[in-house]
């Protein structure tokens, strides 16, 4: 914006303001000057830890949100990291599915020895306090 603005009153008595036409004169100058192209910087990312964040999570249990009981045996896991990695639980916890208790689950017709088993696959790590999907 500029500085100095005119009241419509005194637009209208002075003299750039003729039989209701505005008179205004400009004046462009071209300034001709050396710049430097343009710099480009380089930042350096840092490899990937997000596999050792989980581990960090499923060893301190911090921020769990729901626990699964198997036959007698509670683990503790993370509603988003179990939605992020599987749509059942995703519909489960979050969607149309969604159970009205959401705390704890109960998985019935498995043994904990067996829900343990199934940590080593890619999809469930679980150790006795925590599991993600």
């Amino acid at each position: 914006g500029y500085k100095r603005f005119f009241r419509r009153t005194l637009l209208e008595q002075s003299d750039y303001l003729k039989n209701d036409c505005l008179s205004v004169h400009c004046s462009v100058g071209v300034v001709k000057s050396h710049t430097e192209g343009p710099k480009f910087y380089s930042i350096a990312v840092p490899p990937s830890r997000i596999g050792h964040h989980f581990g960090q999570l499923l060893k301190t249990g911090k921020g769990t949100d729901v626990s699964f009981e198997v036959d007698g045996e509670v683990f503790y896991a993370h509603k988003l990291v179990l939605a992020a990695r599987s749509p059942v639980f995703r519909a489960q916890l979050f969607g149309p599915m969604k159970e009205q208790n959401t705390k704890q689950i109960k998985v019935e017709d498995i043994e904990a020895p067996v829900f343990k088993v199934q940590s080593n696959t890619p999809l469930l790590m679980l150790d006795k306090n925590s599991c993600y999907f």
